[in-house]
């Protein structure tokens, strides 16, 4: 393999990080997201589509490595990947960086490894960053070739590549074989797949395992694909627009880890600023959702733009799960009648109310200026041009990563009957990178106890909470002690 390719170039630096070369920052981040993701796989728990997925992985026998969350069943680390990972993205409640979703590979792949290998706290953590910040950067890279993050379904084969090379213990020769066994067969999800079936809860359910496996091949000596980047047939050959090549820069200067965002509700991060206005409406006024004459939301560019692509699948009553999470008026309705957003408003009987649907009716979406211009402002890839013409231009290397925090605002004005408007807008959702770090350890704290409450008594509660908040300091005894107290005692 040449010495000079993008996989080179991104298994070298994996390879060579070490728990030390960490900035503290950055390490408090990722015990955010581990937070936030143990709480999305808990909440995926309850869903339907996470049920179909449970039920599945366990008639997938063979193996006691790794645990399944939060059932506490005991199974092949492979099967606990793709269990945990399934729930995780059952309802859209995984956590975003800048450029692709890394959650459910980073930190479900991860622990499960950590399970069966012995690892403790300082090279687990290690593993998630990696997986954030290489899987991330080749996301960021293909950013202009789809419509969105998600679709990038590939950063968990190279997620799961990632953290498989940095828990074995591959070099960089054996790494980069990893990354190119995973890629040999790269993709992104249709649209179709993932706007309107439920099977989009798989993306990193099914790929994550796959980048796992061939981290395994590779320490077993199999040698990968060539140059899997921008070889023949290889990722960015296949994009729709000039890969982002910038976006590979300032390993180990500039961490990506740093831009991560955690969603309160299970939604699309573009839904977040718009139910927290919603519900502090509700809250403050009181209001009675039958006397509701019109609900106006006016919201950026990356709103309009996702529920546009929703919409074609939306089926009122019928409607999935894996489709509202991405559209305004049923979430929007359902939380302004129920007082809250969460997975209890996905199931299929609530999606079923024709009340909710007739309040969804009155919900008026409109891109509000105000919110256009802040989104152009703090668009990292604005460097880049519409069309990717200048994507030459753009240098993760050299940007300073707060100034890009994605805000994803939103404006509501309530109408009631009689005339009364009710207004209240937020420049960022709660939870988002834009927030200052206080208030998203609190909101991940505060995710984690709520969506594990119905299964975990408080002890084991804050428990877990206090090894992730010292994983890097954690044994391999106490990393399978997280996995196992965030899983019910009858497991």
């Amino acid at each position: 393999m040449s010495s000079h390719s993008i996989a080179r170039q991104l298994a070298e630096w994996s390879a060579g990080l070490t728990p030390g070369a960490v900035p503290r920052r950055v390490v408090e981040e990722a015990k955010n997201q581990v937070l936030g993701m143990l709480a999305a796989v808990h909440a995926g728990h309850f869903s339907d589509a996470g049920r179909v997925v449970s039920r599945t992985v366990k008639d997938w026998s063979g193996g006691k490595d790794a645990t399944l969350i939060p059932s506490g069943e005991r199974t092949a680390v492979h099967s606990a990947i793709a269990g945990n990972a399934g729930l995780a993205l059952a309802l859209d409640y995984d956590d975003y960086l800048l450029g692709a979703r890394t959650g459910a590979t980073a930190v479900v792949a991860t622990l499960a490894l950590a399970e069966k290998l012995g690892v403790g706290g300082p090279e687990f953590v290690a593993a998630q960053v990696a997986v954030n910040e290489v899987a991330g950067r080749v996301g960021l890279a293909a950013g202009l070739a789809l419509p969105d993050d998600s679709l990038l379904a590939f950063v968990h084969l190279i997620g799961g590549a990632v953290a498989g090379a940095a828990l074995l213990k591959l070099d960089a020769a054996q790494t980069e074989h990893a990354l190119g066994i995973a890629l040999m067969q790269p993709g992104a999800l249709q649209p179709g797949a993932f706007y309107g079936s439920e099977a989009k809860v798989l993306s990193a359910a099914l790929l994550a395992p796959l980048g796992v496996q061939a981290a395994e091949f590779a320490a077993h000596g199999m040698r990968g694909v060539h140059d899997p980047f921008e070889g023949e047939g290889g990722l960015f050959r296949g994009v729709a627009h000039p890969p982002l090549l910038g976006a590979l820069s300032g390993l180990g200067s500039v961490w990506l880890t740093e831009s991560l965002g955690y969603k309160i509700y299970p939604s699309a991060p573009a839904l977040g600023a718009v139910i927290d206005c919603i519900l502090a409406l509700r809250r403050q006024q009181n209001l009675d959702p039958r006397r509701v004459h019109a609900i106006h939301i006016g919201v950026g560019p990356q709103t309009m733009a996702m529920d546009a692509r929703s919409a074609p699948f939306v089926r009122g009553v019928d409607s999935l799960a894996a489709t509202l999470t991405h559209s305004v008026p049923y979430p929007v309705a359902v939380a302004l009648i129920d007082k809250e957003l969460s997975a209890r408003q996905f199931t299929r009987d609530r999606i079923r109310d024709a009340d909710v649907w007739a309040l969804a009716g009155r919900v008026r979406l409109s891109l509000d200026d105000e919110m256009a211009r802040r989104a152009r402002e703090r668009a990292p890839l604005r460097a880049a041009g519409d069309d990717g013409a200048t994507a030459h231009l753009f240098d993760l290397g050299g940007l300073d990563l707060n100034a890009y925090k994605t805000t994803m605002g939103a404006r509501v004005r309530i109408e009631m009957e009689g005339g009364r408007n009710f207004d209240l807008d937020q420049d960022a959702p709660t939870g988002s990178g834009a927030r200052p770090f206080d208030d998203r350890r609190k909101a991940v704290e505060d995710k984690f106890r709520r969506e594990t409450r119905f299964i975990l008594r408080k002890e084991r509660m804050e428990k877990a909470i206090d090894i992730v908040h010292h994983l890097e300091d954690a044994s391999a005894a106490q990393v399978r002690e997280l996995a196992r107290l965030v899983c019910s005692e009858k497991g």
